[in-house]
């Protein structure tokens, strides 16, 4: 005759189990990947690589310094880099002024929509990421390189969104966001980016030393 199991053998069977997956259940959760820290790694490169081909494209943003006059002549300009605005097109569409960065670096990507309303421009990608143009409290400085003018360090900020509209929505900076899921890169007119200073969570999950020196 088959003896099923005790009570004591399946209190035994139990305290092993239990004793088992105590062990294994920290193993596993540190090891399983971080949404947030690789989502900011894919936006990070991501915007590295279009600001790349924005910035060396010679047709969206010619080398335009080399026609700036040889000395300091009052009321006398040139622009570089990012801050060319002046009309270009292309994929047969016509870009030009303070929007000419952000819109061109839309055409990048694969975007799903596009927020204009009251002045924004924000886009979401497809993979539900969202690039905020217009809410940076540090605007982007709009005017052209004067003459004489000292080293090319205008700048503007984006705030990039790594889930979207899924909670919780905050900067490191904001009161009460321990796990962040946006944060800003710096980009500069020559190409140069950086993850702002401020966002050293970001700039960890990076594991990039971003500071501009």
């Amino acid at each position: 005759m088959k003896k099923g199991f005790t009570m004591s053998e399946l209190m035994i069977a139990m305290a092993v189990l239990g004793i088992l997956l105590a062990m294994v259940i920290p193993t596993l959760v540190n090891t399983r990947p971080d949404e947030f820290k690789m989502l900011t790694k894919k936006a990070y490169y991501v915007t590295e690589q279009v600001v790349s081909s924005l910035i060396n494209d010679p047709v969206l943003y010619p080398d335009n310094t080399m026609y700036c006059p040889t000395g300091s002549v009052p009321g006398e300009t040139c622009t570089y880099g990012f801050d060319d605005t002046s009309s270009v097109t292309y994929n047969a569409e016509t870009f030009s002024g303070n929007t000419k960065f952000a819109k061109l670096f839309a055409e990048q990507l694969n975007v799903v929509d596009t927020d204009e309303t009251s002045g924004n421009y924000i886009i979401t990608t497809s993979d539900g990421m969202t690039f905020d143009f217009s809410t940076d409290t540090n605007s982007p400085v709009k005017t052209p390189w004067t003459v004489g003018a000292a080293p090319k360090t205008n700048y503007r900020n984006i705030i990039i969104d790594v889930n979207g509209d899924k909670a919780p929505n905050c900067l490191e900076t904001d009161t009460n966001c321990s796990r962040p899921d946006q944060f800003r890169i710096v980009i500069y007119s020559n190409g140069r980016i950086h993850i702002h200073e401020d966002d050293e969570i970001a700039i960890k999950n990076v594991m990039l030393d971003t500071k501009v020196n």
